[in-house]
């Protein structure tokens, strides 16, 4: 009895309309009280489970007083479950080849705590495939180093800048302490930045691990922003050292427009 009842509710049955049906398999015609005491079904439910059946077309109820029931027959009953659901899997077949893609749904994420940044940043580096760029200060130049090795030896291009010195020179690294001065003196924290491809960034500010705040994205125009933001890093430090440090400080002291840049949050 389980077993068929088990299977009725797998083609569509309800566990009661299972139940009533095979209740009715065994007498019938029944009147709605026999089949509650026979299918063990509560008096109150049993007269909406025999409806539910009957619109269903699965059970016939005479015109008389009592009513009583009858079970369409098992054969017929199968026969048109297995039409339906075949017709159903056909009209399936053809509808959900046609369904479109939505678009990538661009999500941000709030970070909060040191090492919940620190975490989220070497998931960056795992799922990253071509191209890591990274904005480091040397404490977690230091914690993170393990990992910027592994993604190197995997065949990623590392690019980045250390706000000081560390021992990842050889990962594409390079010093940009004399940009790290300025930067802290200016923003009070730590701005640290892990691109990945161009599929996703971890942005934060980092002064201990209670202040210690930030976002991850894959918003394609927050990871461009980061990226160029480490580019332009990259690429001043270059230019300073071609242009020389003195003039450099020379040139921002004479220019209002790079003073305050320099100088302001």
């Amino acid at each position: 009895m389980n077993d068929i009842i088990f299977k009725l509710t797998q083609v569509g049955f309800s566990s009661y309309e299972a139940k009533a049906y095979y209740a009715l398999l065994q007498k019938h015609p029944a009147i709605g009280y026999e089949v509650s005491k026979i299918a063990k079904i509560p008096t109150a439910k049993i007269y909406e489970t025999l409806t539910s059946l009957k619109n269903k077309g699965m059970v016939i109820s005479s015109a008389s007083e009592p009513v009583y029931y009858y079970p369409k027959d098992p054969k017929a009953l199968l026969s048109s479950i297995k039409n339906e659901f075949i017709t159903t899997v056909d009209d399936l077949e053809g509808q959900l080849t046609q369904v479109q893609p939505i678009p990538n749904i661009d999500i941000t994420w709030n970070l909060s705590g040191y090492e919940i940044v620190i975490d989220k940043m070497i998931d960056v580096m795992k799922n990253v495939s071509e191209l890591l760029l990274l904005s480091l200060w040397p404490e977690e130049a230091a914690l993170l180093e393990e990992h910027v090795i592994t993604a190197k030896n995997r065949g990623i291009r590392v690019i980045g800048g250390v706000f000081g010195d560390c021992d990842l020179v050889d990962c594409g690294m390079i010093n940009l302490k004399s940009c790290g001065l300025t930067s802290k003196k200016r923003l009070g924290k730590r701005l640290t930045v892990v691109a990945g491809d161009t599929t996703e960034v971890v942005i934060s500010e980092i002064n201990g691990n209670k202040e210690t705040t930030g976002i991850w994205t894959n918003a394609p125009s927050v990871v461009l922003t980061a990226k160029e933001y480490m580019k332009h890093d990259i690429w001043g430090k270059v230019l300073v050292d071609a242009l020389g440090y003195e003039k450099f400080r020379s040139l921002c002291e004479s220019n209002e427009m790079l003073a305050y840049l320099i100088q302001n949050r």
